[in-house]
C-alpha cells in the first residue's frame, strides 16, 4: 500500500522555521517535558508525535519530531 488510509485529506500548513533553529516555545515544551517525565521525556514526546501522525496532523507531527530530535541530543 502506498498511502496511509488513516491520514487526513485536509490541507496542512507548513512551518517557515528551519528544524535546526530552536525557538522559545520549543524550549518551554522541552523544559516542561523534562519536568513532567524526567528521563522519559523523549519517549513521551515520541508518543505524542505518533498520535499526531495517526490523526493526520502533519504540522504538529513535524514539530514533535523536531522536539524529539532535540531531546535525543
Amino acid at each position: 500500500m502506498s498511502r496511509n488510509p488513516v491520514r487526513s485529506k485536509r490541507p496542512q500548513a507548513t512551518s517557515s522555521q528551519p528544524a535546526a533553529q530552536g525557538n522559545p516555545a520549543d524550549d518551554a515544551i522541552i523544559d516542561q517535558a523534562h519536568a513532567l517525565y524526567g528521563s522519559d521525556a523523549a519517549t513521551a514526546v515520541a508518543y505524542c508525535g505518533l498520535d499526531a501522525w495517526f490523526e493526520g496532523e502533519e504540522v504538529e507531527f513535524r514539530r514533535l519530531v523536531r522536539l524529539f530530535r532535540r531531546l535525543m541530543n
